[in-house]
């Protein structure tokens, strides 16, 4: 008798499918739990719920956009030649990087400073290898007099929207997609200095620091299909990028 027992346990009619039936049930009861866990429709908390359990499974390979563009952020600030060249700010989710004075342009110039080049271009670099989604805004900036002695122009308008232009066209031309790039000219607007003295004469030293270029990187975030600024849409979002 002791013999059928052995041969019938040998043909199957063990215990040993209990272990696995019951770790079938234990990942079934996980699985509810997990739904039952997003049924409250909070886009918020189900939101950062997705986040923590895509930090769990990819553990170091997962990084918010906001950790991307302080990392973005750092790897520009420790530049040497940007370090120098350039005033860099991260806030709400944009970093600003400003050339002032003649960085970019020389006065009354609308062509790149060549020893300016290998700079933004390291810039440019820097940004694409980093995630070549990035939504790059570029602005320029001009003081009230400067374009009066440049032939062909008939405001501050137009020489921040040529230097702006300039830039972008240097992101293109180094691979960025031009989609994902905008080139937007405040002319005389917005001044981080005043041009004037009480008495209307110019500021001569302020002027270099009004005349400047802001390249703006905002992180892509892929479940706004639009970016907006003001009254305009810069950006639309591709379903299919």
């Amino acid at each position: 008798m002791a013999i059928k027992r052995e041969k019938k346990e040998e043909d199957g009619g063990g215990d040993d499918w209990l272990v696995s039936y019951a770790d079938m049930m234990t990942l079934i009861a996980c699985f509810f739990i997990l739904m039952m866990a997003f049924a409250n429709y909070d886009p918020a908390g189900f939101t950062k719920k997705a986040e923590e359990l895509s930090k769990s499974f990819n553990k170091d390979k997962y990084k918010s956009s906001d950790l991307k563009l302080k990392e973005l952020t750092e790897e520009v600030s420790k530049h040497p030649d940007l370090k120098k060249k350039a005033k860099i700010t991260i806030k709400d989710s944009e970093l600003a990087i400003t050339f002032s004075g003649s960085v970019l342009f020389e006065n009354k110039s609308a062509k790149i400073e060549k020893n300016s080049i290998p700079a933004l271009d390291t810039l440019i670099d820097i940004i694409r290898s980093r995630d070549p989604n990035y939504k790059v805004i570029i602005e320029g900036h001009s003081d009230p007099y400067e374009f009066r002695e440049m032939p062909g122009l008939d405001s501050a308008w137009e020489l921040g929207a040529l230097r702006s232009a300039k830039v972008l066209a240097r992101f293109e031309y180094l691979g960025f997609n031009p989609k994902k790039l905008v080139s937007v000219t405040k002319g005389d607007t917005e001044p981080v200095a005043e041009n004037v003295d009480e008495k209307g004469l110019p500021i001569l030293e302020n002027l270099p620091l009004n005349r400047r270029v802001i390249i703006k990187v905002i992180e892509p975030i892929s479940d706004a299909k639009k970016v907006k600024f003001g009254l305009g849409v810069y950006f639309n979002e591709e379903t299919n990028p």
